[in-house]
């Protein structure tokens, strides 16, 4: 039986696919991959390009790196960002291509580890997989459509906010990164952390790669910044990846203000979802997100390595490196 071929394309070609297919998840783009790199160097841009018997192609958009003992991982993508397998046309694979792509890449490499993106989850046999659940918020129809389920006094209080002069918008250039980095490095110091779970270096290097497709955007009252966020936007998906306020604002509300600012901008760039991501462990900002009227959407989360692999952790458990 002819056995699958994988390559990885240049990044330059890369590049030049997204340009003319956009994937659908800004996560599944070569900005994302290329920002990663300069923020962690040891991760490589990796665009999986698979041709399974029959002449099936997939390219499935990841990030490889080398571990212990020359071991060879994939991973689609780090910090809980997703992949999504492509056609060579741009749209999305099937589910049985897909599913028979992973499994190629993963006799291949040492360990492969999978967050799919929500709206093109496949199955594939994993020595370990789970389901999470993205809060989304569905855009086919419109803004009303949209937010037909949000709960009433979360729009009542949005609309205090601009009532009090809370203002909602888009800002650029260095000045914006500067101002929101500040905003995470205060919420990580009322949590007791020594740095924002996004480092400065990432942040930095997803404005520059995203270009166009990452937006800073802030809540404003006066010249006072009360809260603000980033967007990152696929062809498809507006993702809500970074959210921050400053608690003597929280009266206002100035993150209801700001959500609903978003969704508007993301129905204005013809996104198809908004995605606010996954509240694991985070009961408050679940219950935010459902205020806002999202639904949940299960995405698969799969894990799967070699006996090499395996056996490479034991040597390093035994030499304690």
């Amino acid at each position: 039986m002819p056995r699958a071929r994988i390559e990885t394309l240049p990044v330059a070609d890369w590049i030049a696919f997204d340009r003319a297919h956009p994937a659908p998840t800004f996560f599944a783009r070569p900005a994302w991959a290329l920002a990663l790199a300069r923020a962690f160097p040891h991760l490589q841009p990796a665009a999986l390009h698979v041709t399974l018997p029959g002449e099936r192609r997939v390219l499935l958009p990841a990030c490889t790196h080398r571990g212990f003992a020359g071991t060879q991982h994939v991973s689609g993508f780090p910090l809980g960002a997703y992949t999504v397998a492509l056609r060579d046309d741009g749209t999305v694979a099937t589910a049985a291509d897909a599913s028979d792509a992973v499994a190629a890449i993963a006799r291949a490499y040492d360990s492969v580890e999978l967050n799919c993106w929500p709206f093109a989850t496949f199955d594939v046999a994993a020595e370990r997989a789970h389901f999470v659940e993205a809060a989304v918020l569905d855009l086919a129809g419109g803004v009303d459509a949209a937010l037909v389920h949000m709960d009433g006094r979360f729009r009542r209080t949005a609309g205090q906010a601009e009532r009090r002069g809370v203002r909602c918008s888009m800002e650029t250039g260095p000045q914006a990164i500067e101002a929101y980095y500040g905003l995470l490095a205060e919420s990580a110091a009322r949590w007791g952390l020594a740095a924002p779970s996004i480092s400065r270096a990432l942040l930095d290097a997803v404005a520059e790669y995203g270009g166009d497709d990452v937006e800073f955007w802030f809540a404003r009252r006066g010249a006072d910044c009360a809260a603000g966020g980033v967007m990152l936007y696929g062809a498809q998906e507006a993702f809500f990846w970074t959210a921050a306020m400053r608690t003597e604002f929280a009266a206002l509300r100035p993150s209801n203000a700001l959500n609903l600012a978003l969704i508007n901008r993301s129905v204005e760039r013809g996104a198809i979802w908004f995605n606010m991501g996954a509240s694991e462990g985070l009961p408050g900002v679940a219950h935010f997100k459902k205020q806002l009227g999202t639904y949940a959407v299960p995405y698969r989360v799969l894990w799967t390595s070699t006996g090499v692999y395996r056996a490479a952790r034991k040597l390093r458990a035994v030499l304690g490196k």
